[in-house]
């Protein structure tokens, strides 16, 4: 690599404001060439979509401070779980009118099992819970599916996998039913309940049913939240069931509820009036109307401003709208603008900033868990004279490509460690005190102080079960030093590796190494 090219500067500018007061859930964010910004209101507020890189965390482009922020999932019994989030992932973040977050919700579309036989490697098509899942491995086509949890491709998969699937659901008018168009596809070694997500068809309020996609939904038994909602058809939906729930009856895919979750005004858990923004696939477009539909949310066209010069709204065009939500959650939108088919798109790039976790040479590093690959990247000013280690603080743009879970960095620069700035830590637990909430994790001669909190995520070990354990823990340094913990994770057992580890390791010509990487790319 060569070290040349303007200065990116310290950081990506925190966002200021993105969008009103109203909590949305599903798909959406946006960005510029750096990250979006606005006037910051201090009201509490929200962004939705896709996660394309961490950063602080960066959906569909734009970076929310995450560093002190809850990072969880929604279960089947309405409680909340620590989860660690991943590229590809479909999120809301609540935030202040800075952009600094208080809470991230991770939402699948569908968790289950892929159905046997559902498995086409041509289309790149298959089904689970009875919905029409589709992946994309075409960039021209859109937004590259991104895989984990032992996948690196499409064909992977196989049928009887526990998968969770992220994506939007897109109407697809030749088959007359939504098909989820695939940003992330991970396998699951476990899944604590069957999960989907979609709009009702089909109510039966004598039978209590209902049809999501190719599933029936019984609700007999189910809670409704909020407790008051009437369900009806075309209201948008989560749903819970056990796996031992999910049955067939004759030709009848049927899931047994056990709770169902109505969401409006792009998903959120209630309707308020504000301005907003919201991406993702536009379904339903009808010309004659002026309207279409994003993530089961009405939106308006009416008179708003449409970007790039010569972009065309259209079924499964990936776009982002700006505009006023009313009421009855519909939005009515003052600007929208178009996913461009390129990879260098800001919608379709990947931004990593943090300190390298593990280094094969100057150009195959890990940051942030996402192995990157900078052969070709053009090199900041600010890495002038810099060698890279582990430790040295980057900040990557990249893209996702398909059949490997490397990024192919296109920009590195080498800016000054912010405040809240992600490194990872390698050692093992000692010193532990509970009511502290600390420990002390060694290295050889290299110790590290530790503390978690009620929003560190635990994987592959509890916080009674730390000492002695060989640990990996990802967090930001106070102000006296102390790691604070975001993740906590004993990389020996299955539960607390990542793909990515495996970048770390020997590198023995294995499928997810280094070498293997370069053979099959060069």
């Amino acid at each position: 690599m060569k070290f040349s090219i303007n200065r990116f500067g310290a950081r990506l500018a925190p966002m200021a404001s993105l969008l009103a007061a109203l909590l949305l859930a599903g798909c959406g964010g946006g960005g510029g060439g750096t990250s979006t910004a606005a006037t910051a209101t201090g009201a509490s507020q929200s962004a939705s979509g896709t996660v394309t890189g961490f950063g602080s965390v960066f959906v569909d482009g734009v970076e929310l401070e995450d560093a002190r922020a809850t990072t969880r999932v929604e279960n089947a019994d309405g409680s909340y779980s620590t989860v660690a989030l991943q590229l590809g992932q479909r999120v809301r973040v609540a935030h202040d009118g800075s952009g600094s977050a208080s809470a991230v919700t991770v939402d699948a579309a569908v968790t289950g099992a892929v159905a046997a036989g559902s498995i086409d490697t041509a289309t790149l098509r298959l089904t689970v819970a009875g919905q029409a899942v589709q992946a994309n491995a075409d960039s021209s086509a859109g937004t590259l599916t991104r895989y984990g949890g032992g996948y690196t491709a499409f064909g992977d998969i196989a049928a009887g996998d526990l998968v969770e699937v992220h994506g939007s659901a897109v109407y697809d008018s030749t088959a007359m039913a939504y098909v989820v168009k695939a940003t992330r596809i991970e396998k699951k070694s476990a899944i604590s309940a069957v999960r989907v997500m979609g709009r009702i068809a089909g109510l039966n309020s004598t039978d209590k049913t209902f049809t999501l996609g190719g599933l029936t939904v019984s609700y007999a038994t189910a809670t409704i939240v909020p407790g008051a909602t009437t369900l009806a058809n075309d209201l948008a939906v989560t749903v819970w069931g056990a796996a031992s729930g999910l049955v067939v009856n004759g030709s009848t895919l049927t899931l047994a509820a056990s709770r169902v979750r109505v969401v409006n005004a792009g998903l959120a858990d209630s309707v308020a009036s504000g301005t907003t923004r919201l991406g993702g696939l536009v379904s339903n477009y009808s010309a004659a109307s002026g309207s279409f539909e994003l993530e089961g949310v009405k939106v308006v066209i009416g008179s708003a401003t449409l970007t790039p010069t010569g972009a065309s709204i259209a079924n499964g065009a990936w776009v982002q709208v700006t505009g006023t939500v009313g009421s009855d959650g519909s939005i009515a939108a003052t600007a929208i603008r178009v996913r461009q088919a390129s990879t260098t798109d800001d919608l379709a790039s990947v931004r990593l900033v943090g300190a390298i976790e593990s280094l094969a040479d100057q150009t195959s590093f890990v940051v942030r868990g996402v192995p990157v690959d900078a052969a070709a990247a053009t090199v900041d000013a600010s890495c002038s004279g810099v060698t890279l280690a582990v430790g040295s603080v980057v900040q990557v743009t990249a893209s996702v490509q398909a059949g490997t879970d490397v990024v192919l960095a296109s920009r590195v620069a080498c800016p000054a460690a912010g405040a809240y700035t992600m490194r990872s830590v390698s050692g093992t637990a000692g010193t532990v005190d509970a009511t502290a909430k600390t420990f002390v994790l060694t290295a050889g001669t290299t110790t590290q102080k530790v503390q978690w909190n009620d929003q560190t995520w635990f994987a592959g070990v509890t916080a009674t079960t730390l000492d002695g354990v060989a640990l990996v823990v990802e967090g930001y340094l106070d102000s006296t030093g102390t790691l604070i913990a975001r993740k906590v994770r004993n990389p020996a057992v299955a539960g607390g590796r990542q793909d990515a580890d495996d970048y770390a390791g020997t590198d023995d010509g294995s499928t997810r190494t280094w070498s293997h990487y370069r053979s099959s790319r060069h």
